[in-house]
């Protein structure tokens, strides 16, 4: 008397040890798979005649008949447990209440975005503050998510994939990005992290520099992760508004605009400018992998040899507080300010012979352009 217990992830792979067991009659539950009934020799129900018979064949080991064969000394035949088969059954779970749920039928990749967003968010408050069984969970719930947008796109008359396709792309971009780890070859942690920028900038070379970069993130993750990208692609500082670097929160009763929403279009208006110089790059054919090329697609100067080390470079303009009267025959360079109620309309002059003495560092920047910049 034995039990066959089959993987329900691979519902028609039959252990090795019970392929004897199967060549007469057994009893089988109603899980088993189809594909399965097919090739075996003869087969019976279960609630049938399923006592005379030496075997029963099933995937679901919480099944009554199951259960009292088991609980009744019966040997039990399986193969070796797979690591992942809770994904497989995870997969199927999905797909059936795709098929026939009235609320998974009706949801789409946009109407899922809200959900998707506050599972990203309770992760990392697991991470940050809840216990195991909590971070346990909530990935579950993420996962979930990824699940269920495959199975979505699965659906798609137009540029389908499944979840096999998201496993693949997974497999294929690590396996590609750390080769030096996968094939044994070292495991030092800084050749590890070469390897993956290098690959990761070689994938860019192909595209924009800003490939991947989702404007929907948080303002400041997105103004770092831009930043992270720009300066990997050796883009002159010096083209970078100054209102990126900081943000300021007014404090006040009423804010008359959002902070979040500012610093994210600054960045967009970056964003813009890159790719309207990698587009003017492209249809020369010419590659933006230096400053030089990339202050000539931008419109500006691209004589290197003109820019020092200075504050110039940040796109700033240097402010200099004197505490000494300044030594006679000091000359300034012309510094115009946009709609400067003063010079309004005016030319811009020379000032000499003037001794400053220590003023408050204030800087007026407005109208803020990169070819302006130089």
């Amino acid at each position: 008397m034995a039990v066959v217990l089959l993987d329900p992830s691979r519902p028609d792979l039959v252990p090795a040890g019970a392929v004897g067991l199967l060549s007469t009659t057994v009893a089988v539950t109603e899980d088993v798979h189809p594909n399965l009934l097919w090739q075996l020799a003869d087969y019976v129900l279960v609630g049938a005649d399923e006592r005379k018979l030496e075997t029963v064949l099933t995937s679901d080991p919480t099944h009554p008949v199951v259960r009292a064969r088991i609980a009744a000394g019966e040997r039990v035949v399986q193969g070796e447990v797979v690591r992942g088969a809770p994904l497989m059954r995870a997969v199927d779970l999905m797909d059936r209440l795709r098929r026939t749920g009235p609320w998974e039928q009706r949801q789409t990749h946009d109407s899922l975005r809200r959900y998707l967003l506050e599972e990203c968010y309770e992760l990392l408050d697991a991470i940050e503050s809840g216990t195991r069984d909590d971070l346990r969970s909530e990935l579950g719930d993420l996962l979930l998510q990824v699940l269920f947008h495959s199975r979505i796109a699965e659906d798609s008359a137009d540029g389908a994939f499944d979840i096999d396709d998201v496993a693949q792309s997974f497999v294929d971009k690590v396996s590609y990005r750390t080769p030096g780890v996968l094939d044994g070859e070292h495991a030092d942690l800084e050749r590890q992290i070469e390897e993956w920028e290098a690959a990761k900038a070689a994938e860019r070379a192909k595209g924009s520099v800003l490939d991947g970069i989702v404007t929907t993130q948080p303002a400041l993750a997105l103004t770092q992760k831009l930043f992270e990208r720009l300066a990997g692609a050796d883009f002159p500082i010096v083209a970078v508004s100054p209102s990126l670097y900081s943000v300021n929160v007014p404090f006040r009763r009423h804010a008359t605009t959002s902070v979040e929403d500012e610093q994210r279009r600054r960045a967009v208006v970056l964003m813009d400018l890159v790719r309207a110089a990698e587009e003017a790059a492209t249809a020369d054919g010419v590659a933006l992998r230096d400053e030089n090329t990339w202050r000539k697609y931008l419109g500006m100067d691209y004589d290197e040899s003109l820019f020092g080390d200075d504050l110039t470079d940040t796109g700033e303009i240097p402010v200099v507080v004197v505490d000494e009267p300044a030594e006679d025959d000091v000359e300034y360079e012309d510094v115009s300010l946009d709609k400067d109620p003063i010079v309004a309309g005016k030319k811009p002059k020379k000032v000499k012979d003037i001794a400053v003495g220590a003023v408050p560092p204030v800087v007026v920047v407005e109208k803020w352009s990169a070819a302006e910049a130089d």
